[in-house]
């Protein structure tokens, strides 16, 4: 088993999870958002060195620069704080699905589903901490968080049957139809083998999981040309 990830700041939090000055000329509203997203930030990079039934409110504060009460005026317990860090994580991480699945009127969807696979496993290259937490983390912190995790991969599978049934098939109907499940297989075994990239190599090599991926997806598109990876 790898060690855990060494320190980096959470990309898609970190821009506004800053510290701030001590003149800063902000609201409340703005100090406490920045304050929360601190809040994230440090949560999601202490579970992962720590893991997180070592990771205490203390560790997070600290991490934070935000006092113990700031926590709970924010967050009442350290899963409700795993909770909003994962649903920050998981939007940031859809939004790398969504948005050239969303283009597919504007590109070949060869493309539109290459530049999705290959955005999303960038994306949690990019950001070791925040994916150890959010892939690994999260199975060991209760029915609820690991819940969330399932219903994002449900949600991922869902945006890939949707294409097939809506997009492929509609270009080439001979395609056979698929039962749903086959699409839960396929993102469930891509996130089992982005987890053990994770304990084997490190984050920064899931994007070399990328040419099988696509293979695989293809594959079950109905492609009759594959390219090698």
């Amino acid at each position: 088993m790898s060690e855990r990830p060494s320190l980096t700041g959470v990309e898609a939090l970190a821009t506004v999870g800053q510290r701030l000055p001590s003149r800063h000329g902000l609201t409340a509203e703005e100090v406490a958002a920045s304050q929360r997203a601190r809040i994230l930030v440090g949560f999601l990079e202490v579970a992962a060195e720590k893991g997180y039934g070592a990771t205490t409110i203390a560790d997070i504060v600290e991490r934070a620069g935000v006092s113990r009460q700031t926590f709970y005026a924010l967050f009442p317990t350290k899963q409700a704080c795993f909770a909003a860090a994962f649903r920050a994580g998981a939007s940031t991480a859809l939004g790398e699905i969504t948005e050239p699945l969303s283009e597919l009127s504007y590109l070949d969807w060869r493309a539109a589903v290459t530049l999705t696979m290959e955005r999303y496993l960038a994306k949690m290259a990019s950001q070791p901490k925040a994916t150890w937490t959010l892939q690994i983390e999260c199975l060991a912190a209760g029915p609820e968080i690991a819940a969330m995790y399932h219903r994002r991969i449900a949600r991922i599978a869902e945006l890939y049957r949707i294409t097939y049934k809506h997009v492929v098939r509609k270009e080439d109907p001979t395609r056979p139809e698929l039962p749903d499940e086959a699409f839960d297989l396929l993102v469930g075994g891509m996130s089992d083998l982005i987890r053990q990239c994770l304990h084997t190599k490190g984050a920064e090599a899931i994007p070399e999981l990328a040419p099988v991926f696509l293979r695989t997806l293809m594959a079950l598109f109905g492609e009759r040309d594959i390219p090698s990876a």
